[in-house]
């Protein structure tokens, strides 16, 4: 980017500008070739649909709409189905497989590329990349977490960066904690705890059992090779998630043992971000009371300053409900209007009555 004779001020600001419009753009094209934006979004979206309604019991439910004597079949954003779309998604939904896998794992040059981009993007100060960049860590999660060679680029450089965000709690990022938090559930589960998860993060985890032969191994999932179905889990395990939590500020192996427990006794998503939310929580509070106060600026205020007590997703079982109780009786704004009106007639005969013509004259 070429900004001429522009001044320094307007010069960095172009530039600025220019590196998040580039970046969102990337994630936007990352998101597109794994299947969570655009057209190839949609056949997922139509199987998760189908799948609902068969739970349900009643497949037309939620893909067929009637108007009249006439029955029209529907996508899951509402547009009408064609006579040839089942076999359309059929080859796409082979087409998106086939892509994920070329583009994470059978082509190291790219791999090495694009993993690395999305880690940093995570860190990026725009909430618009980081959000679409949690989304992209799960679809990577479910597709490489059962092999080794991931294991330190996803258990060590994309958790620390995750953890780190969690805990310096920049403001850019209020409003999104939960979305790193899930990624950091996704990562904790799948190679510390031989837990696997629904697509994206949802659902309770499944437990997998140990293997026979080897009590430090897990068995894998059987759906290790269809990632848009949950993907599997790193079977050798691996302690660096552990490690990372372990090093945080007042935060020792204990503490993280006790997570371990709470996280296998209590899968549920919920219990689980909960548990991780108030570890974190621990760490923030020790980073906070060790952080220097700068003397020119005791207070960083802005976009890279940390959020306050009310922004902080981590402190809202602390802080006090913003709206106040009802009181027993209703007062309506009409009845205050009228009360106001009465005390300002009641005023205004008190000032007329001492400014009589007898009070004027002396006489009482």
């Amino acid at each position: 980017l070429f900004v001429g004779d522009a001044g320094s001020v307007i010069g960095e600001s172009t530039v600025e500008k220019f590196r998040v419009d580039l970046t969102r753009t990337y994630c936007d094209m990352v998101q597109c070739a794994l299947a969570l934006r655009g057209d190839w979004a949609l056949v997922l979206a139509n199987i998760a649909k189908e799948e609902q309604a068969t739970k349900k019991k009643d497949p037309s439910r939620l893909t067929t709409k009637r108007i009249g004597q006439w029955s029209f079949a529907l996508n899951a954003n509402g547009t009408p189905r064609s006579s040839n779309q089942d076999a359309l998604e059929a080859r796409q939904l082979a087409r998106i497989n086939a892509l994920a896998r070329f583009l994470l794992l059978e082509d190291s040059t790219i791999a090495g590329s694009l993993v690395p981009c999305v880690i940093q993007c995570l860190g990026y100060p725009d909430a618009y990349s980081a959000r679409r960049c949690t989304r992209l860590c799960h679809r990577i999660l479910e597709v490489v977490a059962s092999y080794t060679q991931y294991a330190d680029l996803i258990g060590r450089q994309m958790f620390s960066v995750l953890v780190k965000a969690i805990v310096t709690e920049p403001k850019w990022m209020v409003g999104m904690e939960w979305d790193m938090i899930a990624v950091i559930r996704d990562i904790y589960c799948r190679l510390a705890l031989g837990q696997w998860l629904l697509p994206c993060g949802q659902g309770a985890a499944m437990q997998q059992a140990r293997n026979s032969n080897d009590g430090q191994l897990f068995e894998q999932t059987k759906y290790v090779d269809k990632p848009l179905q949950g993907g599997g889990i790193l079977c050798s395990g691996s302690d660096l998630p552990r490690q990372i939590l372990a090093g945080l500020p007042g935060i020792g192996p204990d503490i993280v043992r006790d997570l371990d427990m709470l996280m296998v006794q209590k899968t549920a998503a919920k219990h689980q971000k909960d548990g991780l939310r108030d570890l974190l929580r621990a760490a923030a509070e020790n980073v906070k009371q060790m952080e220097e106060i700068d003397s020119n600026n005791q207070e960083k205020s802005g976009l890279f300053g940390r959020a306050n007590l009310e922004e902080s997703v981590l402190n809202e079982k602390l802080r006090s409900a913003l709206v106040p109780s009802i009181p027993e009786k209703l007062i309506t704004k009409s009845q205050l209007l009228k009360s106001e009106a009465k005390l300002h007639q009641q005023s205004s005969s008190s000032l007329v009555g001492d400014s009589s013509i007898g009070a004027l004259f002396g006489e009482y």
